[in-house]
């Protein structure tokens, strides 16, 4: 297991934890093509439930869902930055704005994948 990699919001209410084992930090890391992520503009990981851990800010936190309601958008109801998200291709899993993470750096933009979610049914 590698080391937990901490994040938060912009204004701190809402932190969190994520725990990878093996993969490196920016291995899957992708943007998605729906509506709603392209207007959010942000670099998502992947990972499973489990290695997602809220620390703080339950009560900071918001939710938007749109289209079938599968997938769970959060963000902090104070800044207004989305942290992470239930996803609907695989609602076992979550995603975090890998931007939220604290210290490191996001990958140039050739090797950042592309999500299809734009043709969802």
């Amino acid at each position: 297991m590698t080391d937990p990699h901490s994040g938060s919001c912009h204004c701190g209410a809402v932190r969190f934890e994520v725990k990878l084992e093996g993969a490196s930090i920016s291995e899957g890391i992708y943007r998605c093509n729906c509506t709603l992520c392209r207007k959010k503009g942000i670099v998502m990981k992947p990972m499973p439930a489990e290695a997602f851990a809220l620390v703080a800010g339950q009560e900071s936190l918001s939710v938007y869902q749109w289209n079938k309601n599968i997938a769970a958008h959060y963000f902090c109801k104070t800044c207004g930055v989305y942290t992470h998200h239930r996803r609907r291709r695989d609602p076992s899993q979550i995603s975090v704005n890998f931007e939220c993470l604290e210290g490191v750096e996001t990958p140039s933009a050739e090797s950042i994948g592309l999500a299809n979610g734009a043709e969802h049914e």
